[in-house]
């Protein structure tokens, strides 16, 4: 799978209210140092947007929205880059016939993105410096340099 890949996971059983559905992500790469196991970097969408908006609870959260339309998206979303799945490669591989590619998203968007997860205070720096050499294996350079605290 291409780094900014958005796809949909049918039945997606990973949920953290045990609850099993469909759930739209997107595709970061995978850990790069010799992790065992190997993990895999994604991000999930909610439509719950109202805890975006203007007095809700994640109003400070890092986030990226998109309008019903764009992309492959049939409702308004949003993907909160503090909530950064990391699931072992062979679950995610175990399902693949759940998973179908929509789409990629453009370059300035995968950018807007890791400037998000750059400036996030809940993201380890192992996860930065994974995601930052992925967006360069992929040729997406010039980027910030994940530092130290």
């Amino acid at each position: 799978m291409k780094l900014g890949s958005i796809f949909m996971w049918r039945n997606f059983p990973l949920q953290e209210d045990g609850k099993v559905k469909d759930r739209y992500f997107i595709y970061l790469g995978k850990s790069c140092y010799t992790d065992n196991p190997i993990t895999v970097f994604l991000i999930t969408a909610t439509s719950r947007v109202h805890y975006y908006e203007e007095g809700g609870n994640r109003t400070h959260h890092n986030y990226i929205e998109f309008k019903a339309g764009q992309f492959c998206f049939t409702k308004d979303c949003i993907f909160d880059v503090n909530f950064i799945d990391h699931l072992e490669e062979i679950n995610f591989l175990n399902h693949k016939e759940d998973i179908e590619e929509k789409t990629v998203l453009p370059e300035s968007i995968l950018k807007k993105i890791y400037n998000l997860i750059l400036n996030s205070k809940t993201i380890s720096r192992k996860i930065k410096k994974d995601v930052y050499t992925n967006y360069n294996l992929d040729g997406i350079t010039g980027l910030r340099n994940p530092q130290r605290r």
